[in-house]
Formats: C-alpha cells, sequence, structure tokens
C-alpha cells in the first residue's frame, strides 16, 4: 500500500511538471528533410508528418520544417548550412527541441575532403543551438541509407565514416541520437532514386522520431478509454516489476523489457491527457441553451424543451430528450473523410428506429453516425463510396432503459462499434474513404431533423477524437 501512495505522489508531480512540456520543435536537414521529391512535401515530409503524430498527444506541438536542398554541415562544404537563411530562422524560432539531420551531402568527394572537420563543425551548431534563449534540448540523427552512388553522393562513406563520427559527437557532447539508418535500411523500396526516400519513407522517419520526443513509445491509455487516469496507473501498479510488452511504455524506442519508474514517468507526463480529443460535451449545466464544449471549440445549440439533469447522468449530470423536437446543434467539426476517428457517449433510454448523433447534409451527403434500427440495435450509416457500401448493423439492444457506453470507431480501412467495450460490430471487408460531409452534427436527432428520429432518453458525456482508439 505505501508503494502505490509513493507511486501516486510521483504520478501527481509528474502530472504537474508535464504542463511545461517542451512542444516547439525546428527540423534542422537537407533536401531529405526538406521533403525533395514528394509530390505533396507541406503534408508528407518527415516534419509535417511528425507533426501529426506528436498533435495526436497534443494539439500544442509545432514542428517547423527548416531543411535546404543539397546542405551540408561542414562549413568549407559546397552549400554549408549554416550560410543559409533557414538556419538562421530555426535559430530564431527559440525552439524547444532542435532535431539535426545533416551529413548526406557531406559524402560528396567535394565536401568530405574538409572530413577532419565534421567532428568540430558539428559541435558548433549543437552549441549554437543550446546558447538560445529557450535553451533546447539538441537531438543528432544518423543519416538514412545511401543506396546507391547517387547525386555523387557515397553510401559508403555515410556507413563507414559519417555514422562513427555521429557516434563521436553524441558522446562528446552529451547529445541523443536517433538512428534513422537502421530505421531505414530495409526499406530501399521507399527511396525512388536511392537517395530521397518517399512519403512512405518520410512516415517510417517520422515514427521513429516521435517516442524520443514524446518519451513514450506508446499512449499510455492503457484500458483505451482515450484518457490517462487512475484506471491505467492501476494497471501499471498491478504489473509493477514484470515483464508485460503491452504496458512498457519507456524508454523509446523499445522499451526496457520490464516495468519501472520509465513507464510511471511517461504515463505521469500524459497525466489526465486525452490526446486527440477534438470536442467534448459533459452535460454538467443545470440551465440555459448551450451545451459547453469542455475544450471551448464547439459548443452546442439545444432545442426544444430538452431538461438538465445535474444528478441522473452517468457522469455527473446529463441531458434528457423527450423525443418529440429536443436536440443538440453544432457547427461543423469532423468531416468522415479527412481520417480516422472514434466517438464515445453514454445513452439511456430511447426507441427503435431512433438517431443519437447525425451529421447534416450542409455539403456532401447527410448521414447517421449513431442510431438504432428497427430492433432498437446499434447501427451507423456512414459508408464509403463502394459499390458494396452499406450501413453497419450490430445485433446489441440499446433502448432497454440501461445506461450504455457506445463507441464508435474509424480507422481508415473498418468501422467498430462498441457496447459497454465489448465489439458489437465491424466491417468484413476492407473500407475505402468515407463520404465526405462537412456538415454540424444534431445530437440526439436526425440529420434532417426529420419526425420519428428524435431520441427519447438520457445522452451523457460525448467526446470526439480525431484518431481511432480501440480497446
Amino acid at each position: 500500500m505505501k508503494t502505490r501512495a509513493s507511486f501516486l505522489a510521483i504520478l501527481v508531480v509528474l502530472g504537474c511538471a508535464a504542463a511545461t512540456q517542451a512542444k516547439r520543435v525546428a527540423c534542422v536537414g537537407d533536401s531529405i528533410t526538406y521533403g525533395a521529391g514528394i509530390a505533396d512535401r507541406t503534408n508528407d515530409s518527415y516534419p509535417a508528418q511528425l507533426q501529426r503524430i506528436l498533435r495526436q498527444y497534443d494539439p500544442a506541438w509545432e514542428v517547423t520544417n527548416f531543411g535546404v536542398s543539397g546542405a551540408t554541415l561542414l562549413h568549407r562544404g559546397d552549400l554549408p548550412y549554416i550560410k543559409q537563411s533557414a538556419y538562421s530562422s530555426a535559430l530564431a524560432s527559440q525552439p524547444d527541441i532542435v532535431v539535426i539531420k545533416l551529413g548526406t551531402n557531406d559524402s560528396k568527394p567535394q565536401n568530405w575532403q574538409y572530413k577532419d572537420d565534421f567532428v568540430a563543425d558539428y559541435g558548433n551548431m549543437i552549441d549554437a543551438f543550446r546558447a538560445l534563449p529557450s535553451k533546447p534540448v539538441v537531438w543528432i540523427c544518423k543519416p538514412v541509407p545511401a543506396f546507391a552512388v547517387t547525386f555523387t553522393i557515397r553510401p559508403d562513406v555515410i556507413h563507414d565514416e559519417i555514422l562513427p563520427l555521429i557516434d563521436q559527437i553524441a558522446a562528446e557532447k552529451k547529445v541523443p541520437v536517433i538512428d534513422l539508418y537502421t530505421a531505414l535500411l530495409d526499406h530501399g523500396n521507399l527511396f525512388p532514386d536511392t537517395i530521397h526516400p518517399n512519403a512512405e519513407g518520410a512516415g517510417v522517419m517520422a515514427r521513429t522520431i516521435a517516442p524520443f520526443l514524446l518519451g513514450v513509445r506508446a499512449l499510455p491509455d492503457y484500458n483505451r478509454d482515450g484518457v490517462t487516469n487512475l484506471l491505467d496507473f492501476a494497471l501499471l501498479a498491478q504489473r509493477w516489476r514484470e515483464a508485460e510488452p503491452t504496458l512498457d511504455i519507456a524508454p523509446p524506442p523499445d522499451g526496457d523489457g520490464v516495468l519501472g519508474y520509465p513507464d510511471l514517468a511517461g504515463l505521469g507526463t500524459y497525466w489526465m491527457a486525452r490526446p486527440g480529443l477534438v470536442a467534448h460535451w459533459k452535460f454538467d449545466e443545470t440551465d440555459g441553451d448551450t451545451a459547453s464544449d469542455s475544450l471551448g471549440q464547439f459548443p452546442g445549440t439545444v432545442h426544444g424543451s430538452a431538461q438538465w439533469r445535474s444528478d441522473a447522468g452517468m457522469v455527473r449530470g446529463a441531458l434528457e430528450l423527450d423525443g418529440v423536437d429536443d436536440y443538440i446543434g453544432t457547427d461543423p467539426i469532423l468531416n468522415p473523410a479527412d481520417g480516422p476517428f472514434t466517438v464515445f457517449l453514454w445513452v439511456k433510454g430511447g426507441q427503435p428506429g431512433q438517431v443519437i448523433l447525425s451529421q447534416s447534409g450542409q455539403s456532401g451527403p447527410a448521414e447517421v453516425w449513431l442510431g438504432t434500427n428497427d430492433a432498437g440495435a446499434l447501427m451507423t450509416s456512414l459508408m464509403d463510396n463502394s459499390r458494396l457500401a452499406a450501413p453497419l448493423v450490430s445485433e446489441t439492444i440499446v433502448t432497454d432503459g440501461q445506461w450504455h457506453l457506445l463507441r464508435f470507431v474509424w480507422d481508415q480501412s473498418q468501422r467498430s462499434l462498441y457496447v459497454d467495450g465489448v465489439q458489437a460490430a465491424v466491417d468484413t471487408r476492407k473500407v475505402s474513404t468515407l463520404k465526405f460531409s462537412s456538415g454540424g452534427f444534431n445530437i440526439g436527432a436526425g440529420k434532417d431533423l426529420e419526425p420519428g428520429s428524435f431520441w427519447s432518453g438520457l445522452i451523457d458525456d460525448i467526446r470526439l477524437y480525431n484518431r481511432a482508439v480501440k480497446p
């Protein structure tokens, strides 16, 4: 008992410290960082993909691409990075974290003739960033492999000479290293010109770097309920000092094989965090016609004679709808065609054929996100454009007058419906992109507010995520 109390005390301290976690990232590099050869480098370069990953954990992350095509680390190279405007901009950005990935162009004969300067020049760049008022943490990367002699870049020089020097620099400057070389070594098919990774290869880079910046290799949401809290802490405490791969989240990138203080620290860093949360209506109000979004972005407008029930919710208060004309309307929030998402909510009551959550058809087709069929079973009519497209219907009745926790997950491959943590329905085929729809939501009513679609019962604690949160 004393040990678990100590764990909790440490967790609270770590959770408070997490509020000041670094968020501004400067990606320094050459054309591989810049995204040369990637059709949509603005969205698919490794810094852009890295930002998307980091923002799943916290939307405050900001990653800036300071890559310069052809740039060298060597000051006497043919295009020294330190003489480019991107370098000045990177310094001026006052980053919290700097990720340096240089060395590929240094392997060219005209540049590598100055190889004796490599260690000192790299050290000077590290020192320049460390001297900034923002006191950034500097990470250096081993260059990705070159799979042939192209643009006079030499694979043997990168492997035999530059990689060992990176290790030497890391030891001398006490700077952490991210090994992109090993991460991409078996992915030559992702380098169309043998030097520059395509968008998929850039994604491998981003996924390799992200855990080091986050401090964890996976979200510490062990029970996959969308929030890191005491339930997750309890799971960690129960398996303390055991070898449990599914809970071993730190240190990155692979964990250490046992549950210990690094995992506790990782859990503490994301204590009470809800990564990817877009909107959260708690329905804890006592009066008024506004349903507040706890994130302050998408308040809902209550229509009809809906009643606030401050003591009748599953999580504190709830909203009771009469099944006649009561519903909550919101502005546009999520477009199902944009990517993965998850919906959590509690319901009690309702009648067969009624709708729990729908999206109006202001642009694109209107859709029922969650509703019930004629038997009262949970279903969704969100579909793709395939000729095989069809609603996803479960056999689980949710209109039985009991509280039920509903979850709808779209992972860009399958739709899944869950009732009280148990999978109730899932696609048996791979589903393509869902149909575009950019309208606002109707909570407790059909897409066109049609008679018979209004929910008659209680709704509580609705959460929308822009990621797939699977049990």
